[in-house]
Formats: C-alpha cells, structure tokens, sequence
C-alpha cells in the first residue's frame, strides 16, 4: 500500500484537502446555517473557521511530530500496539461511515439534477465502481487527479454565481447580532461538518515527502476552503433571503439555477455546474475511500490492496442505502458531525499531541536527574 513510488508533495496535499473538505457540505450549508444562526449566519461561519484553523494546526502538529506514519504507528508510539489497532479499526468505521453518506449524497443529487429515471441503487452503484479504479491506483493518481479537478470545479462555479451579484440584497444579514450568544455556540459543529475530511492527513502523513511544508500546505487549505464558503454562504443567503434558505435543500443549486447567462444557449446552467461539480464530490469519495482501504491494509499488514477496495465496496453500498430519503441523509450527516467527527477529528488528536509531549517531558526529566 505505501511503495517507494507513491509519494505526494505538499502542493498536491493542498489540492487533496481541499477536495476532501469541499464536496457536499457547502450546497447545504447557507441553509444550514439560516437554520440555526438566522441573520448571524456569516459571523458564526467565521467563528467556526478559526476554531477549525486551530484544530488544523493541532492535527498538523501530531503529523508533524510523526512523520511517515499513520494514525496507527503514532498510537501505537505514543501509547501501546493494541491500542493503535483498535484506534486504527475506529478511524476505519469512521471514514466508512463517511464514505457511505457522500456516496448517497451524490446519488440524491445526481438523481435530482442529472438522472431523474435512474434508479439510485443503480447511480450508487456505477459511482463506487469508478472510485475503486481510482483508488486502487494509488495515491499518486488520486494526488495528480485533485490537482485537475479542483480548478474545474471551483472555477466555473466562481463565475457563474458572480452574476447575481445585480440581484443580491445584503440587508438579509440584519439586523447584526440579533441572535443569542448560546446559540451561535450551539450552531459551530454544523459549520464542522462542511470542514470534515481534513482529518485524512492523519492516515496520509505516511506518503508525504516534503513533511516540513505540511503545516503550510494545511494553513493554505483552510483559508482558500473558509473563503469560498463565504462567498457562497454570503451571495445565496443575500439573494433569497433568510425565510427562503430555511426551506431548501441544496440553495447553492438552487442559486446556480437562478443565474441566467448572456448571450448563451444554455438554459439549465446548474446541470453543467452539478456536472463540475459532481468531479468534487467523486474525489471526496474517493480519497475517503482511499484512507478506508490504507487503514484496514495496515491493519492486517497487507502489502496488497486492491483486493481490500473491493471487499469493502459492499459495506459502503449498505451503509449508503440505509437513509430513507434526502432529509434523513442531512439528519444522519448532522449528528455524525455533531459525534463523531468531534470525537475524530478533535479529542483523540489532541489527546494523542498532549500524550506525546507528556512523554517527551517526563523522558527529558528523567534524563536530567540522571
């Protein structure tokens, strides 16, 4: 799994970060955040992007301290071998599940959007199979392939949504701080799920080369993530308004279709937006998919891995399926950020750093009286 050969740079960290982070939460997230922040919405996004930024650095900081190693060997450095197996097997059950509810997302939206008479268990289906290609030919490929897709996916939407900048209303984010401070609390970890995949660097550390740019290449991918959020979250809530955000889906779809093109004979500007698009979502997929397959090889010290993306596609196919419809997907997705990704993503690196640098401590002062 991890060859001399598959090695990736902090450049193409920067473009796998940022497609990991991007994929669906941001179609979801003005809505999410008129929700539970009303006219706050922009101040609680900027609030949940610093705390982000600093959970980053900490996790950065864990990779750092262990390079060429997964979440696995720094568990088992720090702490003892069946420990890090059995964090290893958590983190395994963790990027399934988020493997399975991307999956299902994508099919929800390719459904809606692109393929109304096709079945979902079909889309699904034909989905993974095209991941698997991908992931078993390594991480160099799915490195090469983010690089590509993430300005054909950012770009055009960029451009297309900057034209309703005429019919943006901005008074939608009054009054200012309208919304009780408990509130705006309560409301960061939805903010969370829209950064959940920065995670992977804890299972991609092993391959990255030039370690010492990781903490660059993190900060990097934040910011450039934490901007696009909010101009998206600003020019969708701005255009229909707090009420009307509350009672959609996918507003930045629904922003996308509003958008009328001069001078074009494209009359349904969102299905070639959804098309680009939709290559986000797929890399998210499959690097998820990818850190599934790393992390259950390391555990039975397998040196072969392409069997192991396909004994795991029937889980993914299962797991995807057990949402019943599109509003449960976003229940699911909620509590997942609300549990799981704080326990993940946020307690066990930082407990993991803490251990560390006790360690480290009481090694030096044992040394010391020595």
């Amino acid at each position: 799994m991890d060859r001399n050969n598959d090695k990736i740079m902090s450049n193409q960290l920067f473009s796998i970060l940022v497609m990991d982070m991007i994929g669906v939460g941001i179609l979801s997230l003005p809505s999410t955040l008129a929700q539970s922040a009303g006219p706050d919405s922009l101040i609680v996004l900027v609030m949940g992007s610093i705390l982000f930024l600093i959970q980053v650095l900490i996790i950065q900081r864990l990779v750092t301290k262990f390079p060429k190693k997964t979440i696995i060997e720094i568990t088992k450095t720090i702490l003892f071998k069946p420990m890090g197996i059995l964090i290893g097997f958590l983190y395994l059950i963790y990027f399934l599940l988020i493997t399975s509810l991307e999956v299902r997302a994508f099919g929800e939206i390719t459904k809606n959007f692109l393929l109304p008479k096709t079945p979902i268990e079909i889309i699904i289906i034909t989905f993974l199979l095209t991941s698997i290609y991908l992931v078993r030919s390594g991480i160099e490929s799915i490195a090469r392939l983010a690089v590509i897709a993430l300005p054909l996916s950012v770009i055009p939407s960029i451009i297309v949504i900057m034209l309703a900048i005429p019919d943006l209303d901005f008074t939608a984010f009054l009054p200012v701080l309208h919304t009780p401070l408990p509130n705006l609390i309560k409301a960061l970890p939805k903010v969370f799920f829209s950064y959940i995949g920065f995670e992977v660097i804890l299972v991609l550390g092993i391959f990255i080369k030039d370690t010492k740019n990781i903490r660059k290449a993190s900060i990097k991918s934040i910011g450039f993530i934490s901007i696009i959020y909010f101009i998206f979250t600003a020019m969708t809530i701005a255009r229909f308004g707090i009420a009307e955000n509350k009672n959609l889906i996918w507003p930045v779809v629904t922003l996308f279709k509003s958008v009328n093109l001069p001078g074009t004979l494209l009359e349904n500007v969102e299905v070639v937006i959804m098309g680009t698009w939709l290559l986000s979502i797929f890399m998210t997929v499959a690097i998820a998919y990818f850190g599934c397959v790393l992390l259950l090889s390391r555990i039975l010290k397998s040196k072969e891995h392409n069997y192991l993306s396909i004994i795991l596609l029937p889980m993914i196919y299962v797991l995807s399926l057990i949402p019943e419809n599109v509003a449960q997907v976003y229940d699911y997705m909620d509590i997942f950020a609300k549990y799981l990704t704080t326990i993940f993503a946020v307690i066990i690196p930082i407990l993991l750093l803490l251990i560390s640098l006790f360690i480290r401590g009481s090694k030096k002062g044992m040394k010391k009286n020595v």
